[in-house]
């Protein structure tokens, strides 16, 4: 019986310095510039934004890369954290704001050229653990447990990344990320305040991606949670859908229609601000990674074997686009010439659409 307690004990030490380990690996990471290495740009690439005719790409080890030539050629950014960035955001040609891992919150004012931090999970932890405190339902049981989580996001230390970031115009904007964190700010991003509250998500289910249609915010994430707010983006609601698999992005058509995409190549249609879905056939059952609107008004999704999907009927069906040393794809946008841009694994790809049909 003793040998089994000094083995219970050993495992809990050995997972408390695992923990410790990792915090301190998170905090390093956040106080590291990362590495101006001519790798860069063929390295793991997750998002992609346009300030201006500016193309701007983050991912690993903290890489921010720029093109002035849409996207033949790209050219590092000096960045203050070493931590992987998942998003980037430019609501200007000028002003922009990256997320990542560790929580981080990067702005740029110069076109993504140089960057600076805003806000780490430490500090965004320690916000919610105030709000929590000091909710109007402070008293209540449902209070009691965000807490309690709100304690334990303190107590983990900076581990939680933030997923996507959404800036309305250069002074309001909102992150979400791992574990409901959802955050918002009115000024630029210099302070912050939490929005768990405002969101019905007690299992606390991972965010991950933000879209915003007329006057609409919705936030998507896993098991198949879409949540809906109007106007202020204050108070949001739930939103069932049929699947309870993750969504990973959301896509909007000229006339406002939604188009929720997700694991294994699942794709939902609404016309009606999300009060019914309808399913859309898709060619693979693959995990759909990113999409975008094209200019004109067509819809393009990318998935994780490569493949580059667009639809002309508002996303209605789907055909392949043809694509030349195809990889997994995580972004997708397109550039002020017209081309297409994709992140992956591999940097960046420039797919030349003049060449391709879409649908019939």
């Amino acid at each position: 019986m003793y040998r089994k307690l000094e083995k219970i004990v050993f495992l809990l030490v050995l997972l408390g310095l695992l923990l410790a380990s990792s915090q301190l690996w998170a905090e390093s990471l956040l106080a590291k510039p990362a590495d101006i290495s001519p790798r860069a740009g063929k390295s793991v690439l997750l998002s992609l934004a346009q300030a201006g005719d500016r193309l701007v790409a983050v991912g690993e080890r903290g890489f921010a890369l720029t093109s002035d030539d849409h996207g033949l050629t790209w050219h590092q950014a000096q960045v203050p954290v070493s931590v992987t960035l998942t998003t980037v955001f430019f609501a200007t040609p000028e002003k922009g704001w990256a997320v990542g891992h560790g929580g981080v919150v990067l702005n740029s004012d110069d076109g993504g050229r140089t960057w600076k931090k805003l806000l780490d999970g430490t500090q965004a932890a320690a916000i919610e653990l105030e709000a929590a405190k000091h909710a109007d339902n402070a008293e209540s049981r449902q209070n009691e447990r965000r807490v309690r989580n709100a304690q334990w996001l303190v107590n983990s230390g900076p581990d939680k990344p933030f997923l996507s970031v959404h800036f309305f115009d250069s002074r309001r904007g909102l992150i979400v990320g791992a574990y409901g964190l959802i955050f918002a700010t009115e000024d630029g991003g210099k302070s912050w305040r939490s929005l768990m509250g405002n969101v019905p998500n007690p299992m606390g289910l991972h965010l991950y991606d933000i879209c915003i249609v007329g006057r609409d915010v919705y936030v998507v994430g896993e098991q198949g949670i879409v949540f809906r707010a109007s106007d202020d983006w204050e108070q949001f609601e739930k939103i069932e859908t049929p699947y309870k698999g993750s969504f990973f992005g959301m896509q909007s058509s000229l006339n406002g229609d939604l188009l929720l995409f997700g694991l294994r190549g699942h794709v939902l249609r609404s016309s009606d601000r999300g009060e019914s879905w309808h399913w859309v056939d898709m060619p693979q059952p693959v995990t759909l990674t990113a999409g975008t609107r094209l200019g004109n008004g067509d819809l393009v999704l990318v998935n994780e074997t490569g493949a580059v999907l667009r639809s002309t009927d508002d996303g209605k069906h789907f055909n392949p686009v043809s694509v030349e040393n195809a990889s997994l794809f995580t972004d997708v946008l397109q550039s002020a010439d017209g081309a297409l841009i994709t992140s992956g694994i591999r940097g960046t790809t420039r797919i030349e659409l003049q060449n391709n049909s879409g649908n019939s």
